[in-house]
């Protein structure tokens, strides 16, 4: 959907809490109120699209509630899930910042809000806060960071361990513990993307899940996950130390 179309604008941006875990959080509280006053808020609904790759960078957006899907097509065509954001999260300041059309596409995985900052209020922000380029330029380093973790997670685990590695950090997320410990939780993602996710096939992942089942660590059934075991389940990808 087109970045300007369907906006509501008028949030207070003074009273949001995520605006502190963010990088808008340096703005003075003038500057907050401009950004309050001209931002637009919007409501996905399950799938939509956010924007697409290939659009020009008309502005920022951040995640009030819900998360986000961000994609990357392949050379064959597919579009390959990179990482989930959620609220808090700021998204499409690369290709502003750099005046660069997008390089992904981001769509919504359930019913989500996002707040939308388009580019002029962006730069004018920027210009008078040396401090919130900064920011953004501390978020880029972390997203470069979290990609070299990601080629290292890659080179060194296998496909078992790399899909262990991503459940956790789902369940982390959006699990609940339960009265005897396990753990459970609604995949938030269907399996193709869990696959792609880890860049293995979807057979492949079929006969990971195959085979933690088969040991006892956990249960699917449908988008259903139950950890009978985390600690278990964390020792697959846990380096083995002097104590163990």
């Amino acid at each position: 959907m087109a970045e300007q179309g369907g906006g509501m604008s008028g949030l207070g941006c003074l009273g949001c809490s995520l605006r502190q875990r963010n990088e808008w959080c340096v703005l003075s509280e003038e500057e907050t109120r401009i950004l309050s006053r001209n931002l637009k808020k919007r409501q996905y609904r399950a799938g939509e699209t956010i924007f697409s790759a290939g659009e020009p960078s008309h502005g920022i957006y951040c995640v009030v509630s819900g998360a986000v899907a961000i994609r990357k097509g392949d050379g064959e065509g597919n579009a390959v899930l990179l990482r989930l954001a959620y609220p808090g999260d700021t998204l499409g300041y690369r290709g502003l910042l750099l005046g660069e059309n997008r390089r992904y596409s981001a769509e919504a995985l359930g019913p989500s809000k996002l707040c939308f900052v388009d580019q002029t209020v962006t730069r004018l922000l920027l210009d008078r806060n040396s401090a919130l380029g900064r920011q953004f330029l501390r978020r880029i380093a972390a997203d470069m960071d979290e990609a070299h973790d990601h080629l290292v997670r890659n080179a060194t685990l296998s496909n078992r361990g790399k899909f262990v590695y991503l459940l956790l950090a789902l369940m982390n997320r959006h699990g609940r513990t339960a009265s005897d410990g396990s753990r459970f939780m609604e995949l938030p993602l269907s399996r193709r993307d869990l696959a792609s996710m880890i860049g293995a096939r979807h057979e492949t992942l079929s006969r990971i899940i195959g085979r933690l089942e088969e040991d006892g660590l956990a249960r699917f059934s449908g988008r259903t996950v139950h950890v009978i075991q985390p600690h278990s389940l964390f020792r697959e990808i846990r380096p083995p130390t002097l104590l163990d």
